[in-house]
Parts: C-alpha cells; sequence; structure tokens
C-alpha cells in the first residue's frame, strides 16, 4: 500500500471517533502539512467515500454509508425474528465478507429474539448502517428494560449489580429454556457494544477486553448498539471457541463496575455486590483493570464472602498492581 493509500485507509478507518478533528489527527500520524492531508480528504469527498458537513472551523467529516435505514416493528402485529432477518437485514448485509455477514446474521438473529421473548416490550425500533469501513446495528425497544428485568429476576435490589452480572456471562432469567450463552456470545462477536437501559450504559471493548459503566440517558426500554469494523476478522467459530474451551464454571468479574464514577474501591457493600450468583462456578477470577487502590476491607470481604458462598470455589485475580497484590494475597492468607 503506497503512502497515499495509507493516509486514506487512516482517515477512513479512525473518521467516526475523529468527526471534528481527523485532520488534526492525521497530521500528527504523518507529520505531514494541514493541506496535504486536505488533498487526501477531498479526494475521498469526490470518491463519495466521505461527506464534509459545515464550514471552515466548523466542518465536520462523515463517512458516507452504503446502507442506512431504520425500522419499526410493531410487536401486537404477527411477526418473527427470522422474517424480519430474512426479508429485511440479510439482503442488505451481502456486501461484507463472510466471516462478517455471519456475525450479524448470528448476532443479529439473537437479539431480535431476545427482545421479543423477554423486553415485554409492544414496539421494536432498528438502525442498519454499514459504511466501507463499519456496520453499526442498533436495536431499540419500549419495554421494562434488561437491567430491571435482571433486577426483578434475580433479586438484585439494585439495576447497576444487573449490569455486573451481564459482564460474568451466562446470565439468563429463564433458566428452564436458555443457557444464557448467546448474549454473552454476541458481546464478544463485536469491536464495542453499548446496552442501555434504567439510566445505564454499560459498554465492552473488545480490543481492550474492558467493561465500563457509566450514566444513559435511556431511561424506559432497552438501547443494544452493536459495531465492527468490515474488515474485521473475528468469525464466530473463533469466538465460540475462545469462550467455550475453558471451563464452563468458570467466571470473571470486572471489579471497576461497582465503582460510582471515580469513587474509591474500599467498602464491603461494594465486595458483595460482585458476588451474586457464584454457588456452583469452580473458579472465580476477579479482574482488577483500571483499579488503582482497593481498601482492606473491600479485600477481606471480597474473599470472606465469596468463601461463605462457594468454600470450594479457586479464587484468582488479574490486572492487578502491588498493591492490590498484597491486599488480596493478606486477605486469602488469613482465610485459608
Amino acid at each position: 500500500m503506497d503512502s497515499s493509500e495509507q493516509i486514506k485507509q487512516f482517515i477512513l478507518e479512525n473518521l467516526s471517533g475523529h468527526q471534528k478533528d481527523i485532520i488534526k489527527a492525521s497530521i500528527r500520524k504523518f507529520g505531514l502539512s494541514r493541506q496535504a492531508i486536505l488533498k487526501h480528504m477531498h479526494t475521498l469527498i469526490n470518491e463519495e467515500r466521505v461527506v464534509a458537513h459545515g464550514k471552515t472551523r466548523d466542518r465536520f467529516y462523515e463517512l458516507k454509508p452504503i446502507v442506512n435505514f431504520t425500522k419499526t416493528i410493531n410487536l401486537n402485529e404477527p411477526t418473527s425474528a427470522y422474517a424480519i432477518l430474512k426479508s429485511q437485514i440479510l439482503p442488505n448485509l451481502k456486501i461484507v465478507r463472510k466471516n462478517i455477514f455471519e456475525i450479524c446474521e448470528y448476532s443479529f438473529r439473537a437479539i431480535l429474539v431476545n427482545a421479543m421473548d423477554h423486553a415485554q416490550a409492544t414496539k421494536l425500533n432498528y438502525k442498519l448502517f454499514i459504511s466501507p469501513t463499519e456496520i453499526h446495528f442498533v436495536l431499540n425497544d419500549n419495554g421494562i428494560g434488561i437491567f430491571e428485568k435482571l433486577n426483578q429476576s434475580l433479586s438484585l435490589n439494585n439495576t447497576k449489580i444487573a449490569a455486573v452480572e451481564i459482564a460474568k456471562g451466562h446470565i439468563t432469567t429463564d433458566p428452564e429454556n436458555h443457557s444464557g450463552d448467546e448474549l454473552m456470545t454476541v458481546i464478544h462477536l463485536f469491536d464495542k457494544v453499548k446496552i442501555d437501559a434504567s439510566g445505564i450504559r454499560l459498554v465492552f471493548q473488545n480490543k481492550q477486553n474492558e467493561w465500563n459503566v457509566f450514566a444513559s440517558s435511556q431511561q424506559k426500554g432497552t438501547r443494544i448498539h452493536l459495531e465492527i469494523k468490515t474488515n474485521s476478522k473475528r468469525t464466530c467459530q473463533k469466538v465460540f471457541h475462545q469462550i467455550f474451551e475453558k471451563e464452563y464454571n468458570m467466571v470473571r468479574i470486572p471489579v471497576n463496575l461497582i465503582r460510582e464514577k471515580n469513587e474509591q474501591v474500599n467498602s464491603r457493600i461494594q465486595a458483595q455486590s460482585l458476588l451474586h450468583n457464584i454457588r456452583n462456578i469452580s473458579k472465580i477470577e476477579f479482574d482488577f483493570q483500571n483499579i488503582e487502590l482497593i481498601g482492606p476491607a473491600f479485600a477481606d470481604e471480597l474473599v470472606r464472602k465469596t468463601k461463605q458462598k462457594n468454600q470450594f470455589a479457586d479464587i484468582k485475580w488479574i490486572n492487578s498492581n502491588k498493591i492490590v497484590d498484597v491486599l488480596m494475597s493478606r486477605a486469602m492468607h488469613r482465610l485459608t
């Protein structure tokens, strides 16, 4: 790939995250003048791959979509996820690579079925957006909200804890009919997933293997946003193998999800909120990514309550710094 193509490819791949400063980002990346970068941008505009909006300082850019449409579905009328997928969605995905088509077919069907079966909704709205570099699928319903549904079904007493349970994986409100595996696999098939409901936004970023929780304006229903690059080499086979080759009775718990903004992790209540539904788990792995400090009370309660709820569990922790290691090791030593 020559330098001109590299610059244009960089612009296309990074434009979604830099709509207002993609020119500056490109200058920093390649060390070229503003005029030189603008020349490549104008080429992309002329090729109808990028759209420019506004003038001079207020100008911003967007990828020109290949597919961009929304559809509303009345669930009071007879329909099925299969029918929606076959007639409305899959025909628009024939332009993407085989592995991406496979991921989208599996995932879009899974979240449509889940919404129809469990959301207690009367209406669904979805958006499909395909650009030369990205695919976005957004599903919105007017139901109870996924976090509130889990909160009620699992008696969690806190909708934010429901977000933690989703991050753990293998979670379901209907264990007699569903394993809880589908949502977990969908989440790991995409580059980025955002789930908004009950004023909470749960975000998973695949590249960093990182979970985060933020405030959300979505109060009613659930909004799920799936995002993947069109050149992703990810496949259903690889992701399923990564997930299911592991011991089934193992759970990884992202500790940072219990924090409100940047509050400290030092209370026993915080520790307790991580430990729902762990009784039959043989290995429990606490992920301390983005946690710089924990308190001794938190570490003690985390280990103590884990052992009380599941005395046979093998407790491990990852992505921890020295002080976290010291406090977790101390708590383990005191209780073993």
